[in-house]
């Protein structure tokens, strides 16, 4: 299953619609399933929208339950409504997990995200679920 995965990643970073970056689940050695998307969309609000680098709003309340795994969004306000801003899809929801996500997050966003601000400073503000992990990982990062 990884190594289709891990072919279609190659291949969508090839397509110029975005980039994503994979981290394979390895149950040996501890790593947890790690995927990471930004979109051409999420490229063009990083790039145009002031918001992204005031405001970043997180939702962790999705899942892929048959593949138990979670789906973590970040939105940007818009004057009509939130805007995707980036995502990622994990095997679990612990700290280091979200870190090491939020970690490679940063290696695909371009030097302009954040609205110029640069994916190592991020958005100003971050509003998170009340999950201790989110915010020490944001912390972290």
């Amino acid at each position: 299953m990884f190594e289709r995965l891990a072919e279609i990643v190659k291949d969508y970073n090839n397509s110029n619609r975005g980039r994503a970056v994979l981290q394979e689940y390895d149950m040996n050695s501890g790593k947890a399933f790690i995927l990471c998307i930004v979109t051409n969309l999420i490229c063009q609000v990083h790039e145009k929208i002031q918001q992204a680098g005031e405001l970043c709003y997180i939702d962790a309340s999705f899942s892929f339950e048959s593949l138990n795994t979670s789906i973590t969004l970040f939105f940007t306000s818009y004057t009509v409504r939130a805007l995707p801003f980036r995502l990622f899809i994990t095997s679990d929801e612990l700290e280091i997990t979200l870190e090491k996500a939020i970690n490679l997050l940063k290696t695909i966003l371009l030097p302009y995200a954040f609205f110029g601000h640069g994916p190592q400073v991020g958005s100003m503000v971050f509003l998170t679920d009340d999950l201790s992990a989110e915010h020490n990982a944001l912390e972290l990062c």
